[in-house]
């Protein structure tokens, strides 16, 4: 080969790892862009559920307040009757039994209260523990934990279903716990909405080698056979099955699939769904992100 030749192939040579080069920072810069759309598609979603549960929360936590609005009223009323009884320098037995009677109210007011207290530190415990943004690093979650959160969160959406808890015993889970909680909303509201606020929600955990499964199953209208197949796709939804699931399952399914789990459909019409999420141990991907020095524990 002539020296003419030889450096017109070494250029040919050098322009094509150039372009190759290029390509392969952009594929770099295209794959860096679809992560960030599907994690902002998925902080969308999340802020989208949380904005249509607030009506919800404002009115459980208004129960509990309200209820305390009117105990405290009651308490400066019993207060101010004991100062004037105690104003005088004697007091007769027909006040003095006044006065247990009194006692005796604002013992069972001051239960009620700490009950009202109780409820609210629940729900704000829940909400926290849902959507705290901390909770999208990766650590060894309690699913059963997430799960009883996210039914915290829905108990308007509840209404009068019935909630069925089969917890197994399952160990904690490596993984991204505020996208998991995610995922459990999202089965927990399309479960709800299908049964129209009656019915009965079973909810079961399970090892299954290195495997933790979580089956969620309702007693509602059921998918047909022919939308089973489209239910994960883009804003795929039918007022005849599923009303409203648009991109949340397939949100859920993305999540799912980068957990390196797996999402799976049984449904009847008119019997109920169950979607079964079954998510590994310790995910490898995951794995190599973190250096975890705790052994995880069996959930009870």
């Amino acid at each position: 080969m002539s020296g003419w030749a030889l450096g017109l192939a070494l250029a040919a040579l050098a322009a094509t790892g150039v372009f190759a080069w290029r390509e392969h920072r952009r594929a770099d810069r295209l794959a860096a862009e679809v992560r960030a759309m599907q994690a902002g598609l998925v902080a969308s979603t999340r802020l989208a559920s949380l904005g249509n549960l607030v009506a919800g929360l404002v009115h459980e936590i208004n129960t509990p307040m309200g209820a305390l609005s009117s105990n405290h009223d009651v308490i400066r009323r019993a207060l101010q009757r004991l100062q004037i009884i105690l104003a005088d320098q004697q007091v007769d037995e027909t006040e003095l039994n006044e006065v247990r009677r009194i006692v005796r109210a604002l013992d069972e007011v001051d239960g009620a209260n700490g009950l009202a207290v109780e409820r609210v530190n629940g729900l704000v415990k829940s909400l926290r523990d849902f959507g705290r943004p901390d909770r999208s690093e990766i650590a060894w979650a309690n699913l059963h934990e997430g799960i009883d959160s996210t039914l915290a969160i829905l108990r308007h959406e509840l209404g009068g279903t019935e909630v069925v808890k089969d917890y197994g015993d399952v160990p904690a889970v490596l993984c991204r716990p505020q996208q998991i909680n995610q995922v459990f909303m999202n089965l927990l509201v399309n479960a709800c909405h299908a049964m129209g606020g009656a019915g009965r929600l079973t909810i079961r955990t399970q090892q299954a080698g290195q495997q933790v499964r979580v089956s969620i199953a309702d007693t509602g209208c059921g998918i047909p056979a022919e939308n089973q197949a489209r239910i994960f796709e883009p804003g795929f939804t039918t007022k005849g099955a599923r009303v409203g699931m648009g991109m949340g399952l397939l949100i859920t399914r993305r999540i799912v699939e980068q957990h390196e789990g797996t999402i799976d459909l049984i449904s009847n019409v008119n019997a109920g769904t169950c979607f079964t999420v079954s998510l590994p141990i310790a995910p490898s991907s995951l794995e190599r992100q973190v250096n975890h020095s705790t052994t995880p524990e069996v959930l009870t």
